[in-house]
């Protein structure tokens, strides 16, 4: 993805499983995944669920970049990518 110059960049750290959607934000990739690593472990105790209980779907946890406010277009996704301008 091209960058923009002056545009703001997160990170959202993403764990799809059978019966919820996880998100976590972070201005860096690795704090993202922390993060969402940390919900998961206090969903776990919302739900009185062994803590690893998210381990075995480690892998499927994805991160994907956000630019915030392009100057050019709005900051609209679809299915986690930007959706470009059309002239």
């Amino acid at each position: 993805m091209k960058k923009e110059a002056g545009c703001p960049t997160f990170y959202k750290a993403i764990l799809d499983s059978w019966n919820f959607h996880f998100e976590a934000y972070a201005i860096n990739e690795t704090l993202a995944k922390e993060h969402l690593k940390l919900g998961l472990n206090n969903h776990a105790k919302d739900y009185q669920m062994p803590l690893d209980w998210w381990h075995e779907y480690g892998g499927d946890i994805y991160v994907v970049e956000i630019e915030i406010g392009r100057p050019d277009f709005n900051s609209c996704y679809r299915d986690n990518h930007l959706i470009l301008e059309r002239k």
